[in-house]
């Protein structure tokens, strides 16, 4: 659970998730009301930890079912995710409970039916004495009419969640489903499980990354030489670190052990990215069966171990949480750290090996202890260790690229991976769109991409969607601020939410001012001193310095993350905060406000003053005749 507060009135993207036990009114008819509230509420609560699990927040408890948020209060990249992955928990745990139910009750077919869907909603609190947060509008009203038509022990998922997550879990269409109260019908998918491994499948070439590649190459023929290699490939989200390994992956083939594992944003098990390595390198799944996976790690760290595998079975079946005799203290951090070092070793012998951990700024101290090890092994071993992260001062990866640097400098190499030029992005833009847009409409994606390849690819497709429209005569392409592509949408907000409060309450309002926004006004507006907010807005990289004088002027440092603090504004606050605008316009530039004029016409307009924004207009007209 995060500790955010809940917001005020906002829009933003949520995903929303129900669950609800089957045929819990005819329980009633056949126990004792203690007995089912026993049996009802021990159900609910093991729902109710299955969200907070994977950071989501439970809203409501319905008697028999519960209401789940993911991105309320805050929003993650990866909210989506995170509830499909809660709706199979939710599954897994209540079938084990229904054998319990059914040995003590004699009860069979217990089970539960869940729904996700994923939309924008208005977020905000309802009630008197205790108030509470709620998310209100279509996306929340789906969510609950998909679990309503799913099948016992099954999960029914929007269109817009399963297009979210195709390439992570895998998916069998339900068709187009008659929603009650809603007149067009919805389309579900029911989710089977996660995938093995995330698809690469209709992957964009990779465009204007020869550099960064050619620096990845050299590792790995240094690696396939014998030779220890750290790599470090930095970039804010949505830059192309993943797209890069796994390109690297590819070209790397047969001629090295290829380990990876990912530091998850809602923590998972401890040392999760090692764990999800061993499993992949077992050929297990997440959710498999405890025996599966035990007769896997004998049968293959058997065959590598030898006579050794008694002494360091213990330690990893550990990690791997299943259940293997050993000595007491195999569970120790020391020993389990030992142990994974001797099976990387026992690897490394047989070819060079590949440990590839994505998102380290994520990570928890024991990954962070662990893959410190795993650098220390490239100093004596044909291992070489690749990170991704984003900047994120103070956060366990930045202590571990530190380390990386300080200790391991002469075998480490940091790419940080910078804006694609102009000419890679339409490279990328002529693969997605072929020949469906002219010259003049790419050109318009491209400066709206500002050379973000996620962003290039998010918009492409949103425009072939019908997503985004075009501008004034010249018909180049603008993104309204609620039009933001989904993907990007929660990628921008969680970004926004991951700051301070301060921070976070005063991103809006600048945004409202517009993407370069005079600091004065952002003080008037706010009625408040916003240096430590806007210090904060700083750091984190969401707006930079343009200018101390003649005014201080800051802005956004890219224009879809002014368009996401936009996004959040409700059309009340909207008009509210432009009327404000207008008249710390009017009160700090009197003397000037010929050189405003456009802008005053833009917010009285926005403000709903129409004949304010008309007066303000044809002053401007004037003074261009």
């Amino acid at each position: 659970m995060t500790d955010a507060p809940i917001p005020d009135d906002e829009v933003r993207p949520v995903t929303v998730l129900f669950a609800d036990i089957v045929g819990s009114t005819a329980l009633g008819e056949r126990l004792q009301p203690d007995e089912v509230k026993a049996l009802v509420g021990e159900c609910v609560t093991m729902m109710s930890r299955a969200v907070e699990e994977y950071g989501g927040m439970v809203q409501a408890y319905a008697g028999d079912g519960i209401c789940a948020y993911f991105g309320v209060p805050a929003a993650h990249d990866d909210d989506p995710e995170r509830a499909a992955r809660s709706g199979l928990r939710i599954l897994e745990l209540v079938a084990e409970y229904a054998h319990d139910v059914e040995a003590a009750w004699g009860l069979a077919d217990f089970a539960v039916r869940v729904g996700i869907n994923t939309g924008q909603a208005a977020v905000g609190q309802v009630g008197a004495a205790e108030p509470g947060a709620v998310a209100l509008g279509d996306a929340t009203n789906v969510a609950a009419r998909l679990q309503s038509l799913a099948e016992p022990g099954t999960i029914a998922v929007g269109d817009a969640t399963a297009r979210r997550l195709s390439h992570r879990f895998v998916f069998e269409a339900l068709g187009e489903l008659e929603v009650k109260g809603r007149k067009a019908p919805v389309t579900a998918s029911r989710l089977v499980g996660p995938r093995a491994r995330a698809s690469e499948e209709g992957a964009t070439p990779l465009a204007g990354r020869d550099d960064e590649m050619t620096l990845l190459l050299g590792a790995l023929g240094d690696l396939v030489a014998g030779r220890g290699r750290i790599v470090l490939l930095l970039g804010d989200p949505g830059m192309g670190k993943t797209r890069l390994v796994g390109e690297l992956r590819a070209l790397a083939g047969d001629r090295v052990t290829w380990l990876e594992g990912n530091c998850l944003s809602y923590g998972g098990l401890t040392a999760w990215p090692f764990v999800e390595a061993l499993l992949g390198w077992l050929g297990s799944e997440i959710g498999e069966p405890e025996i599966a996976v035990r007769t896997k790690a004998r049968a293959r760290l058997g065959a590598l171990f030898g006579n050794d595998l008694e002494r360091e079975l213990p330690a990893l079946g550990r990690l791997l949480r299943i259940r293997i005799d050993g000595p007491d203290d195999a569970g120790d951090p020391d020993q389990i750290r030992e142990a994974y070092i001797h099976w990387l070793e026992a690897l490394a012998r047989e070819r060079p090996v590949v440990v590839a951990l994505e998102d380290v700024h994520w990570a928890d101290p024991a990954t962070r202890e662990l893959a410190e090890a795993v650098l220390d092994l490239a100093e004596r071993a044909p291992v070489a260790v690749i990170l991704t992260a984003e900047h994120a001062p103070g956060s366990e990866g930045a202590m571990l690229r530190l380390r990386a640097l300080g200790d391991h400098g002469h075998r480490t190499t940091e790419i940080s991976l910078n804006p694609l030029s102009d000419q890679a992005t339409e490279e990328m833009l002529s693969v997605i769109l072929g020949s469906e847009v002219d010259a003049v409409m790419r050109m318009g994606l491209v400066r709206e991409a500002e050379g973000n390849p996620l962003y290039v690819e998010e918009l492409a497709r949103a425009l072939l969607e019908g997503g985004l429209e075009p501008r004034g005569r010249t018909w180049t392409v603008t993104v309204r601020a609620d039009l933001l592509p989904p993907a990007l949408e929660n990628l921008l907000v969680a970004r926004i939410d991951r700051l301070p409060v301060g921070a976070r309450q005063l991103a809006p309002t600048a945004a409202a001012i517009g993407r370069t926004f005079p600091v004065a006004v952002l003080e008037n507006v706010a009625e408040a001193d916003v240096g430590d907010g806007l210090t904060a807005l700083l750091r984190a990289e969401i707006v930079r310095e343009v200018r101390r004088y003649p005014v201080f002027e800051c802005s956004f440092t890219h224009g879809l993350l002014h368009d996401a603090a936009l996004s959040t504004l409700t059309p009340t606050r909207k008009r509210e905060l432009y009327a404000r605008i207008a008249a710390a316009f009017e009160s700090l530039y009197a003397d000037s406000l010929d050189d405003h004029v456009e802008r005053l016409a833009h917010y009285y307009a926005q403000a709903g003053d129409l004949r304010r924004a008309f007066e303000y207009a044809e002053r401007a007209r004037a003074g261009t005749g």
